[in-house]
């Protein structure tokens, strides 16, 4: 295996890397074709959905025993990257229908293997609102679910809830796996931006499971490998701290967005004249923001190469979460502003809806508002940490 350095960080297989990025760079055209369609709908086409599953994205970043090419961290982070050049929404998607499989890789192995060798995408929302009661083999869950992206195109889906276990004496966050047909889907989205993710509602009533389709992150977070023997020793998620590698591509996928908004800045700002007849190129104001834009994006991505750095480096022992969520916050806050500033800076006409600038600072702007993102928390957090305050923030 071919194993490459360059400044964008450590890179495996340099031609499996090109691969991918061509894979990448078919689903995010795709998807830019239809922008406007989704933003509409709110949700990406089918066509989209359908190429994610042709091209394997979903197979990539598995166990190796399953046959797929297994990606490194760099090469994971620059295909959605690349997406999100794109479009930000095909993006968000292509990243969770890939790394949802990750945690289902923690379940016992027959649960493990029905789900991923059925080869359906993977959808979750893990916010502890759901209530489970105990019955004869097992349990019943209901709840209403919110915010379940790609729910449109997946088979499986992971809900949370908060349970109490025998051998802790505080209840806990759980994952519990369900078949989407066995819920009631309520297409509801319809948001400022990340339209075409599809993120709509679920209801849970009183859906039966056993006790093995119950995920405890408590014990992902004391142990990066899963309960069962003979497991993948070189596989990605085993191999750093869970929450970190999880988070990665909210970061990702903001840097591929902002990226494509300086470009756009640059286009625009170009071709543009002022009423007076001033070529805008020529205006110092522009310049200036050009050259705020660009450096902006040479920081976010350097944070990125480091956050990256930090899960290769950081094993599955202890590790700063707050540090990490600290880094991805800046990251996207950083991203949010870029699209902000453009959009300002070029005036009225790229307010126009579907204007490309319009479109992704809309959307990074939602990348913003996630839990996993929210800047003032991953700033205090990380503050906190700095002064030996326990955070419990896991990433």
């Amino acid at each position: 295996m071919e194993t490459v350095i360059e400044n964008k960080g450590l890179i495996e297989n340099k031609a499996l890397y090109e691969e991918i990025m061509q894979k990448a760079k078919r689903i995010g055209e795709t998807a830019e074709l239809g922008a406007l369609e989704a933003d509409n709908n709110s949700t990406i086409s089918q066509c989209v959905a359908d190429i994610i599953r042709e091209e394997e994205i979903h197979r990539l970043i598995l166990p190796k025993e399953f046959g797929y090419p297994q990606l490194d961290w760099r090469t994971f982070v620059d295909m959605v990257s690349t997406v999100g050049y794109y479009n930000l929404s095909a993006s968000w998607l292509t990243y969770f229908f890939s790394a949802h499989n990750s945690w289902v890789c923690y379940y016992p192995k027959h649960i493990r293997d029905e789900v991923i060798n059925q080869g359906g995408f993977v959808a979750d929302v893990f916010a502890p609102v759901g209530k489970v009661e105990p019955v004869e083999g097992g349990y019943v869950v209901s709840g209403e679910y919110h915010f379940v992206s790609g729910i449109n195109f997946c088979d499986w889906v992971g809900v949370g809830a908060i349970m109490q276990f025998e051998d802790n004496d505080k209840p806990e966050r759980v994952g519990i796996l369900l078949k989407v047909s066995d819920l009631e889907l309520i297409k509801n989205w319809d948001p400022l931006g990340l339209r075409g993710t599809g993120s709509n509602t679920l209801i849970v009533n009183e859906v039966f499971v056993k006790p093995d389709a119950i995920l405890r992150f408590s014990k992902i977070i004391e142990k990066s490998q899963p309960p069962y023997e003979d497991f993948d020793q070189d596989y990605l998620y085993y191999n750093t701290p869970f929450y970190p590698g999880f988070y990665v591509g909210f970061a990702a996928m903001a840097v591929g967005g902002a990226e494509r908004v300086v470009e756009e800045f640059e286009k625009h700002t170009a071709g543009r004249v002022r009423f007076t007849g001033v070529n805008e190129k020529d205006s110092p104001t522009s310049q200036r923001v050009l050259a705020k834009l660009k450096i902006e994006m040479l920081s976010a991505k350097a944070l990125l190469t480091e956050y990256i750095t930090m899960m290769e480096t950081d094993k599955g022992g202890p590790y700063e979460g707050a540090k990490y969520k600290a880094i991805r916050a800046e990251i996207i806050d950083k991203c949010t502003q870029i699209g902000v500033k453009a959009l300002l800076t070029l005036g009225g006409h790229a307010l126009l809806k579907g204007h490309p600038v319009e479109l992704f600072t809309r959307d990074l702007i939602a990348i913003g508002t996630h839990i996993t993102s929210l800047y003032e928390d991953g700033m205090l957090g990380y503050g906190r940490h700095l002064f030996g305050v326990n955070t419990n923030i896991q990433g």
